[in-house]
């Protein structure tokens, strides 16, 4: 359908024309572009929401309405946008190159676990095709994703632990759910708490060259111990890491309201769009954690993806095609 209203300029600004009072912009059927992250769901988004407006279309268009859906496939659509609803979340957050992300990085792919295994599970009964479809898929999906997410485990995982560790929200939340998930068989709380401190005492923590050398541990997701030591002496004090990773998480503000005078706007608590900006919260803490406060600048800086660097290339594509690929940076 989206191609049929595409393919012709008169058919597309007669769709955009129609009047409705649920869409407030004037808007179109679009296409999926493979190239382009949650391009299939902002496809099936935009067809669920303007499906009257498409029907009201066909009127005019009777010639195309062997094209419309079946109320069978509006379903699988519409099941099918709840199912990758959960995955565009996460990958939106991803897609930021502003502000910090990485401490969110581990808490995505925990979300999208749990979201993968709940439609499995609801699915795993289900015998209509489409479903039994919808199952496979997910189940692969989720051995995709538990690929990636194995490799938090390596040199890299260091970081996204020490991020989760500097959300002064969340701190040791997460693992302690993993924790109790795990039914107390596991250490992960105390596993990554030991983590930030040794990298902490490691390379932030004031130099005393009476004190004895130091190592740090890195345990990983499944305990796989590797030892980094260190050939700088630190200070036997009370560590400021401590301090902080053990002091209970802050209360995260709600969203303010960017229309407070407008009494039909509800207030959006802080969510998975909205999150207090915790960049500002070290600059404002930094007095009460003035070693600390520099792991959260270095650390913090590193973007949980690199949405950043493909976006770049892509535009010096646009800039320097291969037509164009002798050219020089000063004419450039």
């Amino acid at each position: 359908m989206s191609i049929v209203v595409g393919a012709s300029p008169q058919r597309c600004q007669h769709f955009i024309k129609i009047p409705n009072n649920r869409v407030k912009i004037p808007t179109t059927l679009i296409y999926d572009i493979k190239t382009r992250w949650n391009s299939t769901l902002n496809m099936l988004e935009r067809s669920v929401r303007l499906r009257e407006l498409t029907n009201d279309w066909l009127q005019t268009y009777a010639e195309f309405t062997p094209v419309w859906s079946t109320p069978e496939e509006w379903r699988q659509t519409e099941y099918g946008f709840e199912v990758l609803q959960q995955i565009r979340f996460g990958t939106l957050l991803m897609l930021k190159t502003r502000g910090a992300t990485i401490h969110r990085v581990l808490q995505v792919y925990q979300d999208i676990f749990d979201h993968l295994q709940m439609q499995i599970s609801k699915l795993e009964w289900m015998r209509r095709q489409w479903k039994v479809d919808i199952s496979e898929g997910l189940v692969k999906a989720k051995l995709k994703a538990a690929s990636y997410y194995g490799k938090t485990e390596s040199r890299r995982g260091l970081l996204f632990g020490i991020g989760t560790c500097l959300n002064p929200y969340c701190k040791g939340n997460l693992f302690r759910e993993w924790d109790l998930d795990a039914s107390g068989e596991t250490e992960y709380e105390k596993s990554y708490q030991k983590e930030f401190i040794a990298y902490y005492d490691l390379y932030y923590a004031p130099i005393n060259n009476q004190a004895p050398d130091m190592s740090i541990i890195r345990s990983g997701l499944n305990s796989r111990s590797k030892q980094i030591y260190s050939t700088r002496h630190r200070a036997v004090i009370v560590s400021e890491a401590l301090a902080y990773i053990e002091t209970d998480s802050e209360i995260e503000p709600r969203e303010p309201d960017a229309e407070a005078t407008d009494p039909t706007r509800e207030a959006c608590p802080a969510g998975i769009f909205y999150e207090a900006n915790i960049l500002e919260w070290w600059k404002v803490n930094a007095g009460r954690f003035p070693n600390s406060a520099p792991i959260a600048r270095d650390i913090l800086a590193v973007q949980g993806g690199s949405v950043g660097v493909e976006r770049v290339f892509s535009m010096a594509r646009d800039v320097i095609p291969y037509r164009r690929s002798r050219l020089k940076s000063s004419t450039i």
